[in-house]
């Protein structure tokens, strides 16, 4: 039988093309996703609540979306054991009943190492998706997210780094994938997935989720790097920077 798979990312990293993707190779998303007015995310919406009870049994305030919390991680970490995990359990048993799923939520790097004792990983898939550090610094801008390159870039090379280091610790395979790789070398890309994932994909998939041209760099469009740097600058002194 084929394995699950959880995809480990950070947010506007072109995570919803990839596990749209999946979905298109049978993998199940959930009883309900989380949609945004212009896209599916294709994130399980019982995943996500989940997680954010994670966060508050942590006591985690912060903002994934901006911040890499060390402390954060440890903190959820240690909550196996310590406090009940039965609708967590009920809600695995339940993704098992419509397996192969796929789980993807940013929030997972955050709260993987939880999931790990109730999961059996054995029977799950792992991949780490990337994205163009300048490019997500870009998007994160346009979402009004505002950071400096260097404060993004720290950032999301921490998630990374945090992902990879729970996956060799736990002795896990994982295939680590680009989304520019996906779009630009589709078929290459694809066929990676394939043999990691044991699916029979091809490009008319991802023609099927991804409405704009593939073999292209889908980088920021000139239009909106300019409405990116207008806002970073309208917004300069709030900006998060690294000190020092």
């Amino acid at each position: 039988m084929r394995k699950n798979l959880i995809i480990l990312t950070s947010g506007l990293s072109g995570s919803s093309v990839l596990t749209g993707l999946m979905a298109r190779a049978g993998y199940w998303t959930g009883d309900a996703t989380f949609k945004k007015q212009e896209y599916d995310t294709f994130e399980n919406r019982e995943l996500i609540d989940l997680n954010l009870r994670l966060f508050r049994e942590a006591g985690y305030k912060g903002n994934y979306l901006l911040e890499f919390s060390p402390e954060a991680v440890e903190n959820v970490a240690a909550l196996s054991g310590k406090i009940d995990a039965t609708d967590f359990q009920v809600f695995v048993a339940n993704c098992d009943r419509h397996r192969p799923w796929v789980w993807k939520d940013p929030r997972l790097w955050l709260t993987i190492r939880f999931w790990k004792n109730v999961l059996d990983t054995g029977s799950c898939s792992f991949i780490v998706l990337t994205r163009g550090l300048r490019q997500s610094w870009l998007s994160s801008i346009l979402r009004r997210q505002i950071t400096t390159y260097r404060y993004s870039k720290a950032y999301e090379t921490r998630i990374q780094e945090s992902a990879i280091a729970f996956l060799d610790g736990a002795k896990l395979p994982y295939l680590h994938i680009t989304y520019e790789a996906l779009i630009m070398r589709p078929a290459e890309t694809i066929e990676r997935l394939n043999t990691h994932l044991s699916t029979s994909l091809n490009v008319e998939d991802l023609k099927a989720v991804y409405h704009k041209p593939l073999y292209k760099n889908p980088k920021v469009s000139l239009f909106r790097q300019v409405k990116a740097m207008l806002i970073y600058l309208k917004n300069y002194s709030e900006r998060l920077d690294i000190a020092g």
